[in-house]
Order: C-alpha cells, then sequence, then structure tokens
C-alpha cells in the first residue's frame, strides 16, 4: 500500500515538473517558464485531433536549442506514449524506406527519449534536463487519520512531500506543440 501511495505521488510530481503553475502552492513547472523556446507542430500527422510532429518539426527543436549554445550534456526528448506511437510508425522523409523516426534503442533524432503519460496528447519536450534540479526536502510525510472518517468505518491518509524544482537556463529547453 505505501508502495501505490507514493506511486501516486511520484506521478503528481511529475506532472508538477512539467506543468506546475508556480502559484496555489505548486512548483514553476518546466511549461511555464519564462523564455521558453516552443516549435509549432503544424505538420501533417493527426492524433486525437492534435496535429503531430513532422521529423523536421523535431529537429526543429534540436536546432532552437542548438542556436542558444545550450545543446550540451544531457539532451533527450520527453512525450507520451501516444507520440511514441506516432513516431514509430512515421518514416523521417518521404521514401525513407522505413526508416522511422522512432530509433533502435529509444532514441529520436540520436538522443535518449523518455515516456511519461503526464505529458499532454501531441505535447513534446526536448532539452539538457542537467539543467533541471528537482529540490525534496525532509522525507515522504504520511498521516493516518483514523478520526476525520471513523463513522464510516474509514481511514484517511494523507501524504505530503515538498518539492521544487529550478532550471538553471531557458534556453536549455524547448517545447513542440500544435498552437493551432
Amino acid at each position: 500500500m505505501r508502495r501505490d501511495l507514493a506511486s501516486t505521488l511520484a506521478i503528481g510530481i511529475d506532472r508538477g515538473f512539467f506543468y506546475g503553475s508556480g502559484s496555489a502552492n505548486q512548483p514553476l513547472g518546466l511549461r511555464n517558464l519564462s523564455g521558453l523556446a516552443t516549435i509549432d507542430f503544424g505538420g501533417a500527422g493527426s492524433g486525437g485531433g492534435v496535429l503531430l510532429p513532422t521529423f523536421a518539426e523535431v529537429v526543429a527543436m534540436e536546432t532552437e536549442i542548438s542556436a542558444s549554445n545550450a545543446d550540451v550534456n544531457s539532451m533527450a526528448y520527453v512525450a507520451d506514449a501516444r507520440m511514441r506511437g506516432h513516431w514509430k510508425t512515421t518514416e523521417k522523409f518521404a521514401g525513407a524506406s522505413g526508416s522511422t523516426v522512432w530509433e533502435q534503442g529509444n532514441t529520436v533524432n540520436g538522443y535518449r527519449t523518455e515516456i511519461t503519460n503526464q505529458i499532454a496528447s501531441g505535447e513534446t519536450f526536448f532539452g539538457n534536463f542537467a539543467d533541471a534540479l528537482i529540490g525534496m526536502w525532509g522525507g515522504l510525510d504520511i498521516l493516518v487519520d483514523p478520526y476525520s472518517l471513523s463513522q464510516k468505518g474509514r481511514l484517511r491518509i494523507t501524504m505530503f512531500q515538498d518539492v521544487d524544482f529550478v532550471f538553471r537556463r531557458a534556453e536549455s529547453f524547448c517545447r513542440g506543440i500544435d498552437l493551432t
């Protein structure tokens, strides 16, 4: 049960890393980082009502970071499972003889690629994740409250983990999304 609770909390931290608002006791997530480069996916692919990227648009994300002299260290793509499915079935170029965007060794465009379903459908992040710091203060606090719901014969379990994110350079990251 503790493992299930910790897993649920980890999913929340994962989502906060990418989409935290920076207000209402949420840390500032990558998506809301001031100065974050964005590439518009106006590509030909469509999935779930959103436009999905062409290989050229994926390369444009790398180019955006490289133009800012930030393409070093731990460069990686992060996307959701649907994006991985799109990349596995999309050729890099017309007549690419079956060479898909998704490459051997779970890479895209030669870079490590991580999949999390906390990323919004049709969206991708790319960057130097060595420039992302995650601070966790204290241990995982678990409070078991046998009183609040005792009339119903239930326990209330509350978990708390103090977390914050710091991004050294906004130029180290790029977000790709269909902006239409």
